[in-house]
């Protein structure tokens, strides 16, 4: 009988190339593989994605940067002034602790926002609410953050101190109410009406005359507050005419949790956040709906990306339920961003 010796061979020839062949296999898969990692990461680093936590904490890294701190004595008190004019005096032991004054040295602290561009990169915008909790625009005069510390440790108003605003033009002399917003420094900056007083009306600041560089005279607004936190001398928007709602509808991968959207208002010192989004429209829009039919105002939008603050600003005129259209973001620098707000009408 003849043997088939060769059946062992052939099989173990047969394992030998499938082996070799799994390897080979097993290598092209894990080479595919990296590769496709590879390109998977050179895509992200070339899409990479908007950053909403990055910046939130840009904005709240703006403000302490702003703050300015100043040292008063608290049993013969005094006035700070702030680099952009804002003076803040308080009275003689008006400062203290559990209900009682304290003694010695303390620590004022300050942010003036005037400008837009602050308005933005310290997420402060001029969104008003009624007592009736209706929302509107406001127009603002200054918005301010003072506050009080001995030691680290939080102080209190014990008799009201007085705000004395920067110039305000000769229309907004007699026209600027008082509004509050949180105690702290990173709280909501919806600003709602107050009344110190008690009279069921909105406080309203007072204008006075004053003098200013080379022998002129400005006009000012004054103001008392009871406590400390973020305060806002503003005037309501006040728009006549025809109103409407307004959508914007930004570029795939922005949403309200990683984008900030606003709207300048051109030729007033107003900017509203668009503080909405909408999942189902995938568009931002806010909650008042009386932006007027014709008016000149100018979308700001911005985000943060690769550890770097993204901007698209568009001009635009109002129309009935208008929808603006936002353009690709494009990075540049926070300095940069500042001054083309600061530019903007």
């Amino acid at each position: 009988m003849n043997t088939k010796t060769l059946n062992y061979a052939s099989l173990n020839n047969s394992k030998n190339v499938f082996t070799k062949t799994r390897a080979v296999l097993g290598i092209l898969i894990l080479s595919l593989f990296l590769f496709s990692s590879c390109k998977s990461d050179e895509n992200e680093e070339e899409n990479p994605t908007p950053d909403g936590v990055a910046l939130k904490q840009r904005f709240k890294n703006n403000r302490a940067n702003a703050l300015q701190t100043f040292t008063l004595d608290a049993g013969t008190g005094g006035t700070v002034t702030g680099t952009q004019g804002t003076k803040v005096i308080f009275p003689a032991n008006a400062i203290g602790l559990n209900g009682t004054p304290i003694t010695g040295n303390f620590t004022v602290e300050l942010i003036e926002i005037y400008g837009k561009s602050a308005m933005v990169l310290q997420d402060k915008s001029t969104k008003g609410k009624k007592f009736t909790g209706e929302e509107e625009a406001l127009l603002s005069a200054g918005e301010f953050f003072i506050n009080a510390k001995q030691n680290g440790v939080q102080l209190e108003v014990l008799n009201p101190i007085t705000v004395q605003s920067r110039d305000v033009a000769p229309g907004e002399f007699e026209a600027m109410q008082v509004f509050r917003a949180d105690d702290d420094i990173d709280g909501d900056a919806i600003w709602k009406e107050t009344d110190e007083d008690g009279d069921g009306e909105n406080d309203n600041a007072t204008g006075r005359e004053g003098p200013g560089p080379n022998g002129t005279f400005v006009l000012y607004s004054v103001f008392d507050m009871s406590r400390f936190g973020w305060t806002n001398l503003d005037r309501w928007g006040g728009y006549t005419g025809q109103l409407t709602d307004l959508y914007v509808d930004v570029p795939d991968g922005f949403n309200g949790d990683n984008a900030a959207v606003y709207l300048s208002y051109d030729g007033e010192n107003g900017l509203a956040k668009m503080d909405i989004y909408d999942e189902t429209l995938q568009m931002f829009s806010e909650h008042f709906g009386r932006i007027p039919v014709g008016k000149e105002v100018h979308f700001i939008m911005v985000t943060e990306i690769a550890g770097q603050i993204n901007y698209a600003i568009q001009a635009a005129t109002i129309v009935d339920n208008h929808i603006e259209v936002m353009a690709n973001l494009q990075p540049i620098s926070q300095a940069d961003l500042t001054t083309l707000i600061d530019n903007l009408p």
